[in-house]
């Protein structure tokens, strides 16, 4: 989860970092793994084990609220670049992701997904679901299916990070219904961090008075 969020309107496309989110979760799960043995050794009711749980507690609020506010940093990041867009956002927990293994379950389970669509629901002019499938595999040049890593590397000649494939094809079916190549690909890009202080590349007052002029622009999200 190295990328929380990948959005394009086929023009320009943002990736909002996910490091921390992960960062969060992964302490978040250490903590608890660290408690929950200490609790083991202890008697169940007693002084002691209580103060363990209401520990444990504590870091599950404090991890659940540094992950709220960081992705709702992230789709901040989105609306202020795609202001009052209609965003084609991918369907979270498909057939897929149900059947990956334990380690990229966790990641999976971790991502957000489901708030991130609520968050850009209200942030943005509407926020419609579709189905992902093979959407980061497919080239949009020329259609071709092929599995990558971060970096996506077609025949064609193609390269662009995986998930800006993913976004760009995501927006290609929510527009057209359904995958079709000799579309392009972006490239401006521009990689971004969740951050306490707005942006002053994109979503800038220059920015978007000129993108609010588009009320029917049409982006996606990943």
């Amino acid at each position: 989860m190295n990328t929380v969020l990948a959005a394009t309107d086929g023009a320009k496309a943002i990736l909002v970092s996910g490091r921390e989110i992960k960062a969060t979760v992964q302490l978040r799960n250490k903590r608890l793994a660290e408690i929950t043995a200490q609790q083991a050794h202890k008697t169940k009711g007693s002084r002691r084990h209580k103060r363990l749980q209401s520990r444990k507690y504590r870091t599950l609020v404090t991890a659940k609220n540094k992950v709220r506010d960081l992705c709702h940093k992230a789709t901040r990041k989105v609306a202020e670049a795609f202001p009052h867009a209609k965003a084609y956002v991918g369907e979270p927990f498909n057939d897929a992701s149900r059947k990956m293994g334990r380690k990229q379950a966790q990641t999976v389970s971790s991502a957000c997904n489901r708030k991130i669509i609520s968050l850009l629901h209200y942030k943005l002019a509407a926020c419609i679901e579709v189905d992902e499938a093979y959407s980061s595999q497919t080239c949009p040049v020329c259609g071709e299916r092929s599995q990558h890593r971060r970096i996506y590397r077609c025949r064609c000649g193609g390269v662009a990070p995986r998930d800006v494939v993913g976004s760009t094809n995501i927006r290609i079916i929510g527009i057209n219904g359904s995958l079709r190549p000799g579309c392009s690909v972006p490239n401006a890009l521009q990689w971004m961090h969740p951050s306490k202080y707005p942006s002053h590349k994109l979503g800038s007052r220059a920015d978007t008075t000129q993108v609010a002029r588009e009320p029917s622009r049409e982006a996606a999200a990943l």
